[in-house]
């Protein structure tokens, strides 16, 4: 069984779960700074060499078209609002072609670089996009830290911690690691020896990108660690992942945007793509694959901005610029064509007008477009409008100037990535018109070894350059910056606390969520969610739920939205008191709860849960969205929904067609299953096998409906030895994971399942019972107690297990 999240129930919220609530001294805190207690990666890098900043070369390039301009010169050529300033944090030769950076715990700027790509000089790359891919895929990405040691605002000194990497694209900095996206894998790279650079690496995650894909810009963008402590990225076929009790795990997310990812201080995330430079999940993400008919089209990955007029300070090379309506009489550019990573404004310095604001760069226009969101947080939708008419927040008449992210800072301001080249479109979508464009220009000519980093600040009002330093200070301590008026300070402070767990400050983070207005509405969430995030260990299940129950009741809608999510391993488990505690919200004033309680409540697989499904339906018959979330959670329930529509709400194909519709497809995806004949089983047995059946719903993308596999990604169940020999060795694959090759049936089962030690015993026995009994499968059901002995004796297990191990333990 290989499959990344194979049970969906436990994947949105219950892989969370993991091993028991312990007694704590509050007492007895540890009064020692972060740093010394968990923060290794912040101590490591305090004691790394700094490199020699080197010199860059201008001189050459003077006489080109398009000459690079030295930083203090491209400065003269920015526009900015009224008000507003740039300035430099970083330039070349610290850092090169900067595609992404981090900022970690203590400050410091981790900036991904990617000199490789469309090397420069070379007439040979804008002609043929196979030589390109070649000549790009030589190992010359690095990541770079930078450190402003002064506190005057300017990085004065770089370190590179990893190198000889190929085309890396994102970057998320840990308490003890980097994770790196270098397609096709997410590898966490780790100092062990304190000297500054990466000397081992772990790869977490393998479908970050093909990498045999001449086109890079279809790649992943993102590794943005979201409110909800999971790390989100861009594009298609990327799940998010996160790291539970030290094991990596994932969970669909279905796709938002092309490159890049940011959120907003209630959580919800924003990327862009191409033509649109603001895009959202109106729904709740990551419920689209609990059943294998039903699927979530609608609300996801919307455009909420429009994508002209643009308004450029000159003109520029376009790869569509051949086409009727792209480019103006002055040949400026009239409509997105690049957008690239939008960032939701959320730190204090430029004022509160601007908070939840959306930055969007254009490279390709040399500009930065700042949009207004519009919209009550406690609605499903919303929209955004361009803030300003006949001009731009920020435009640049340097053709080189590449803005291709964005950050809030922690002093406020706004980091700008400036890639800094010259040829920006890659070779497997260039044009003929941009590629004579860009001869005509010399744009080909000094194209990569440049690369800026720039600061956006508001002009008289207060900003400390000197950051904060989270390493330095005590778990109470970054407690405080919860309640800072900076977002990104905040979720600075949320992930070193899940990522230290820290017992001693839990009360004051309960204290923060039941606090109602004397904390402001994000500190409560996001305190909330910073619980949720600590080790289960230290702040066990049973208290969080009791947390999030409380939390139901709080005055702001994304606060009672967060606590049903948060609830969903008890609502997975059946609990009375949760279900019944959470009935009052099915007529909650706020239209995006109701959507959330009913996402949530798929995860359940009891009749009360059943029955608030169908009330929350009938509220909502016509919404797609209530309707598509609604059938994605009664995956082995339709029949009961419809008969409960058709009871208790007098449902029929009389009172519409939306009323038709939904019935029909209720019923054909009854009649269309198959029936197994389980007289063999006893009652127990029964009740596994159903809770297995509706288990797998979300195995099907890796092994299939009919558990026939998925070529390349996971096995055939039908007809498997592993599966229908000793349940011993098939607990084991479940619960510690299987790597290698087997012959099997005349084919190679080659590959790597990982373990899913985190589920229940009960939830293994239910799985494991229904797909062996299941299809031509004919083998004895599992019992909860049978894998709990397996569990004790295989605890000390360490990796996967093969194929050779399995034989030689159950023979």
């Amino acid at each position: 069984m290989q499959h990344k999240n194979l049970l969906l129930t436990t994947v949105i919220s219950s892989l969370l779960i993991f091993g028991i609530s312990c007694e704590r001294d509050h007492n007895n805190a540890d009064e020692r700074p972060l740093g010394e207690r968990c923060l290794s990666l912040s101590a490591n890098m305090g004691q790394a060499p700094a490199a020699e900043p080197g010199e860059a070369d201008y001189e050459s390039y003077a006489d080109l078209e398009v000459p690079p301009l030295p930083p203090e010169e491209a400065l003269e050529t920015f526009n900015l609002v009224e008000g507003f300033r740039i300035e430099v944090v970083a330039h070349e030769p610290m850092i090169t072609s900067p595609v992404a950076m981090d900022i970690d715990s203590d400050g410091r700027l981790w900036v991904v670089d990617m000199p490789s790509y469309m090397p420069g000089d070379d007439m040979d790359v804008l002609q043929d996009a196979v030589a390109t891919m070649e000549r790009e895929r030589v190992p010359e990405g690095r990541v770079t830290v930078l450190e402003d040691t002064n506190g005057d605002g300017q990085m004065d000194t770089h370190r590179v911690f990893a190198d000889s990497l190929i085309l890396p694209r994102a970057i998320k900095v840990l308490h003890d690691g980097v994770l790196v996206g270098e397609p096709p894998n997410v590898r966490l790279l780790r100092d062990t020896d304190g000297d500054g650079k990466a000397d081992s690496e772990e790869i977490v995650y393998n479908s970050y990108g093909d990498a045999s894909d001449p086109n890079n810009h279809g790649f992943p963008g993102g590794l943005m660690w979201g409110m909800d402590n999971w790390l989100h990225s861009s594009n298609e076929n990327v799940e998010s992942i996160r790291r539970v009790s030290g094991h990596w795990q994932t969970r669909p997310f279905n796709r938002l945007g092309q490159y890049g990812m940011s959120q907003d201080n209630w959580g919800r995330l924003y990327s862009s793509s191409n033509s649109w430079p603001l895009q959202t999940h109106f729904v709740p993400h990551g419920y689209s694959d609990r059943h294998p008919e039903f699927d979530i089209s609608e609300g996801q990955n919307v455009r909420i901005a429009p994508n002209k007029p643009l308004w450029p300070a000159h003109p520029t090379g376009v790869n569509r610029g051949y086409r009727d309506g792209m480019l103006r009489d002055d040949s400026t550019l009239v409509q997105f064509t690049s957008a690239s990573s939008t960032t939701i404004y959320r730190g204090g310095q430029f004022g509160s007008e601007y908070v939840g604001n959306a930055f969007t760069p254009e490279p390709v226009g040399n500009l930065i477009k700042r949009m207004i969101i519009e919209g009550d947080p406690s609605q499903i939708e919303t929209e955004a409008r361009f803030a300003y008419q006949d001009r731009e927040f920020l435009t640049s008449t340097d053709e080189r100037f590449r803005p291709v992210n964005m950050y809030t800072a922690p002093d406020g301001g706004l980091y700008v990535v400036d890639m800094y080249r010259g040829v920006f479109e890659h070779a497997s979508h260039l044009t003929d018109y941009l590629r004579n464009y860009t001869i005509e220009h010399d744009l080909h000519k000094a194209n990569g070894p440049y690369g800026r980093i720039y600061r956006i600040v508001r002009e008289g009002q207060d900003i400390d350059y000197d950051t904060p330093h989270f390493s330095e200070m005590t778990a109470s301590e970054v407690v405080g910056y919860l309640r800072h008026d900076n977002g990104q300070l905040r979720d600075q402070a949320q992930q070193v606390l899940a990522q230290c767990s820290p017992q001693e400050v839990i009360p004051e983070l309960e204290e923060i969520v039941a606090a109602g207005q004397e904390a402001s509405d994000w500190t409560r969430l996001q305190a909330l969610w910073t619980l949720e995030g600590f080790d289960r260990s230290v702040y066990g299940q049973e208290e969080l739920t009791g947390t999030a129950l409380e939390a139901l009741g709080d005055d702001h809608a994304r606060v009672r939205a967060s606590a049903i999510r948060i609830l969903e391993p008890a609502i997975a488990a059946g609990d009375n008191n949760v279900l019944t505690s959470l009935e009052p919200l099915a007529g909650d004033s706020s239209p995006y709860v109701q959507l959330q309680l009913l996402a949530s409540l798929g995860e359940s697989n009891v009749d009360p849960g059943l029955e608030l499904i169908a009330r929350i339906l009938d509220q909502h018959s016509t919404n797609p969205y209530f309707r598509e979330m609604a059938l994605t959670g009664v995956y082995q329930r339709e029949a009961q929904l419809a008969g409960l529509l058709r009871d208790e709400y007098d449902w029929s194909s009389d009172r519409g067609e939306a009323y038709a519709q939904l019935l029909t497809a209720l019923d054909q995806a009854e009649e269309e299953r198959p029936q197994r004949n389980l007289s063999g089983l006893t009652e127990a047995q029964r009740t596994l096998y159903e809770e297995g059946r509706q288990k797998y719903s979300s195995c099907i993308s890796c092994h299939g409906q009919d558990g026939s596999g998925v070529s390349g990604v996971g096995a055939a169940l039908d007809g498997s030895e592993w599966v229908q020999g000793d349940p011993e060795a098939l607990a084991r694959i479940v619960l510690q994971g299987f790597s290698g090759g087997a012959e099997e049936r005349g084919e190679d089962i080659s590959g790597v399942m990982p373990g899913h030690h985190y589920l229940s015993d009960r939830d293994v026995a239910s799985i494991l019972t229904y797909i062996r009994q299941s299809w031509d499968n004919d083998a004895a059901p599992v019992s909860p107690e049978e894998v709990e002995r397996i569990r004790r004796q295989t605890e000390d297990h360490q990796g996967t297990w093969s194929p050779a191990e399995l034989r030689e333990r159950t023979d």
